[in-house]
């Protein structure tokens, strides 16, 4: 039977309280196919040594909107 809509909500909601911002976006890229599938493409490029490392995280970041804290950890 499938969850009512406010019900789905509040949970998400409890959710995104539960988790921080930063936590909620690894999780949805955790869970996205295509992110997944593109990091692993870029990766294998990495391998096979058809493009540098650090351009290619540095594009695939910016693609995917990503930012990290300098010095955070």
């Amino acid at each position: 039977m499938p969850t009512p809509p406010a019900r789905r909500q509040r949970g998400a909601g409890a959710l995104a309280d539960a988790l921080g911002r930063a936590d909620l976006a690894a999780e949805f890229l955790r869970r996205n196919r295509t992110y997944r599938a593109e990091h692993a493409q870029m990766q294998q490029r990495i391998a096979n040594g058809a493009v540098a490392k650090n351009a290619a995280e540095t594009a695939f970041a910016r693609r995917w909107g990503l930012s990290f804290r300098h010095g955070a950890g």
